[in-house]
């Protein structure tokens, strides 16, 4: 399925294939990139607004006469076109802006979902089924595979609202080729874990202030929303989380070994949660009872904790994991090992989604799809010897490059950058490196002109 976005702030068009396990976003600073990564959390995000759907009564008198409901193309469709809807609407809050400023900055902003009929044929293909218990109440959905006759069993009473809900989940779960869930990572993330005590405590102050002014509770909790609603949706997600680490550690997600490769071979050292919720590091080699405080840890930790704890108790396959500036205070040789990292997460599950600056997670990354055209011709010994694993090592039909190049003074067009085995180019930094080099070889001949 193709998402395309059109008229958002500066950015004329951008499509992006979601059935990507690898899509890089380059280009110049203020192109539109976290825009746009923006807009896919919140296209993605499961807390979304549920749309309307005009076929909820059909759906609900086919379960009441027990008859198998039959997935029409036309449904998904809909259901897509609602969902495109509800984000335009949301825009305000997603960017945290007024209404007068989402007006002013988005007024010509349209999204559109792609979906063909390759793929509701892989709908039709794949099998789904979901058993949801409620006490003595069960509710049963099964769609084999091969058709698009749903049965659904159940001994509760259906409403119409409670078929809304039913729904929205099931077309969620099939129309977005899998799509578990969303996290996007944002540059923000290096002080989320610092910073959400304070918040916390800015927070609770607020409350008790207004206690004491005597707002009821309606009135009190529609004040605190709206405090809290200056950041934009995918900030506010990640302070959610960081407000809930108490709950979040007890949770194990599949990715945990992949936190760990991060902190033996990137952090040497592990990133902890207290029983109260707060972050803690400890570095390998020193005793239990000398755990840093995150505010006194270094700054490839802070950093990089947001990722870890997703990972070890968020994560599941079928994720979008959208990463804004995994460069960011890393020397090379961590940024060529986090594209490693992120190429091993596409082979195991996850689509990733990362917009960066650094010449060496593009290098990396296109390092990896020549390490794996020379694997597929039977040249993994090489590969071996040149330190990549197998499951580091990604197709370049499995990568997607679009390039935010901006045209004019207003206007930023969006190219989807050509790959083949030996991988892409991004002309920009390509051009900055060779100028610094040409720039850097003069400087030294005309030193070694003076000196001579």
């Amino acid at each position: 399925m193709i998402l395309n976005i059109d008229n958002l702030g500066i950015v004329k068009h951008v499509s992006i294939d979601l059935a990507k396990k690898f899509t890089l976003f380059c280009g110049p600073n203020s192109t539109g990139k976290t825009y746009t990564s923006y807009i896919i959390q919140a296209f993605l995000d499961e807390d979304r607004m549920f749309p309307q759907l005009s076929f909820i009564a059909e759906f609900l008198n086919s379960v009441k006469a027990g008859r198998k409901v039959i997935l029409e193309k036309k449904y998904i469709t809909e259901w897509l076109a609602a969902n495109c809807y509800s984000v335009k609407c949301r825009l305000g809050d997603i960017f945290a802006i007024s209404e007068e400023s989402k007006e002013r900055l988005f007024d010509k902003f349209s999204i559109h979902a792609d979906f063909s009929d390759d793929d509701y044929s892989k709908i039709v293909g794949s099998s789904f089924k979901s058993h949801i218990k409620f006490g003595s109440e069960f509710l049963d959905i099964d769609k084999p595979s091969g058709s698009n006759a749903i049965s659904v069993e159940t001994n509760m009473d259906l409403s119409e609202s409670s078929v809304f809900v039913i729904v929205n989940n099931l077309l969620r779960s099939l129309s977005l080729s899998g799509i578990s869930g969303v996290r996007m990572l944002p540059v923000e993330r290096n002080s989320i874990y610092t910073f959400k005590t304070e918040l916390s405590i800015s927070r609770n102050e607020l409350v008790e202030r207004i206690h004491q002014l005597g707002k009821d509770d309606a009135e009190l909790f529609d004040i605190v929303n709206r405090s809290s609603r200056r950041y934009p949706q995918a900030i506010r997600a990640s302070l959610k989380t960081a407000n809930d680490l108490a709950v979040v550690q007890k949770r194990l997600s599949p990715f945990a070994e992949v936190a760990d490769i991060i902190e033996s071979d990137l952090l040497l050292g592990s990133v902890n949660i207290t029983k109260d919720g707060d972050v803690e590091f400890s570095p390998h080699g020193m005793s239990e009872t000398r755990k840093i405080p995150f505010h006194l840890s270094s700054s490839i930790v802070k950093t990089m904790s947001s990722l870890i704890i997703y990972l070890r108790h968020l994560a599941q396959k079928g994720d979008v994991l959208i990463v804004d500036e995994p460069e960011m205070n890393f020397h090379p040789d961590v940024q060529i090992l986090l594209a490693k990292v992120f190429a091993l997460l596409s082979n195991k599950g996850m689509k990733v989604i990362v917009s960066t600056h650094s010449d060496y997670i593009i290098r990396e990354v296109n390092n990896l799809i020549m390490a794996s055209a020379l694997d597929e011709r039977g040249n993994g010994e090489i590969v071996k010897e040149l330190g990549y694993r197998d499951d580091e090592l990604i197709s370049h039909n499995d990568v997607s490059v679009l390039f935010f190049n901006k045209t004019g003074e207003s206007v930023v067009n969006v190219e989807e950058l050509a790959i083949d085995e030996e991988g892409f180019a991004v002309e920009t930094i390509d051009s900055a490196i060779m100028k610094q080099n040409r720039d850097a070889e003069r400087l030294y001949s005309l030193l070694s002109d003076i000196e001579d």
